[in-house]
């Protein structure tokens, strides 16, 4: 059992009847219309709409990320801002896409700025 929940963790040591443990990590990313939500993947577009939600409940920086095939949400929680992610901005993102209120997002995504 060495190493097994470490393994877990990371997405190694998993049976066939598992699944991938990161559909779109190293394969490139998967387009945002063909992306299944409750998988995590990478995906990645340009920022259209940037939104700061500055009240003290729900302080997080929103942006809207489109790549001609859809769009996804992201939300990062508890920030007001990310240097470098501005509207226009070109970006690769890799997260668990849910839905919140019939859209869909991916909370705190883990993100690339790409030029």
């Amino acid at each position: 059992m060495a190493g097994g929940l470490l393994s877990r963790l990371l997405g190694r040591g998993r049976g066939p009847e598992e699944g991938p443990a990161d559909e779109g990590a190293g394969r490139g990313p998967v387009a945002i219309a063909d992306a299944p939500t409750r998988r995590r993947l990478t995906v990645q577009g340009q920022v259209a709409i940037l939104t700061v939600t500055p009240a003290a409940e729900h302080r997080w920086l929103e942006a809207e990320l489109t790549d001609g095939t859809g769009a996804l949400t992201l939300i990062w929680m508890g920030r007001h801002r990310i240097a470098g992610v501005t509207p226009g901005r070109s970006l690769r993102v890799t997260g668990l896409i849910s839905e919140r209120g019939g859209r869909r997002v991916m909370f705190n995504p883990g993100y690339e700025l790409l030029p």
